[in-house]
Parts: structure tokens; C-alpha cells; sequence
């Protein structure tokens, strides 16, 4: 699995950045059925047991391995106004990310 980020995000993202943050890649499923959730990324400091490293041209970032069936094999990460958006060749994941820390 690949992320790739536009020079836009990295930007970004590298404004939020601290050390020891990793972004993590994973599908929010959070009160609704499982297979109706959200692609979404987050800053993290520390990782889950599922959690798996994905080739970036960037940040650290991992996927929760479970959850690799709900996202494209090469993927992008750009900026729209003051929002993410993922997207890939097949299509738009979530076209208004904002990327939160989560301790």
C-alpha cells in the first residue's frame, strides 16, 4: 500500500508535526455500521497492535491491517481550501479530512 502527499499537504501537515507523531490511516467507524464508515487520517503517538507501515514519500504513516480492505492500493493526500482530501485514480475516499491529534 502507497500514500503519496502533494507538496500542498506536506506543507501542511508539516505545520502540525512534532516529534514522535505518526499519521495513521484508518476507516472511522465510530457509530455507525462497520461497513458504512469513513476513511480518515489521524496524528498519533502511539500505535495499536494492528497497526501496519505503509510506503510514503513523507511522514510516517500506517494503516490498521484489518481495515486495508476499505482503501486503494496507491493513494493521495492533497489540500482543498483548509481540509485534506484522500483520494485515488479509481476515485475520492473522503474529500474533507481534518487531520485531529489523538493521544
Amino acid at each position: 500500500m502507497k500514500l503519496e502527499f502533494t507538496n500542498e499537504a506536506k506543507e501542511l501537515l508539516q505545520k502540525q508535526y512534532e516529534q514522535g507523531d505518526n499519521l495513521y490511516l484508518f476507516y472511522d467507524t465510530e457509530g455507525v455500521c462497520g461497513v458504512n464508515g469513513v476513511p480518515t487520517v489521524r496524528w498519533v503517538t502511539s500505535l495499536p497492535d494492528n497497526a501496519e507501515a505503509i510506503d510514503t514519500n513523507t511522514f510516517p504513516t500506517y494503516v490498521n491491517r484489518e481495515q486495508k480492505v476499505f482503501f486503494y492500493n496507491e493513494l493521495k493526500l492533497d489540500v482543498r481550501g483548509s481540509l485534506f482530501r484522500l483520494y485515488s485514480n479509481e476515485g475520492i475516499l473522503n474529500p474533507s479530512i481534518t487531520i485531529n491529534k489523538n493521544e
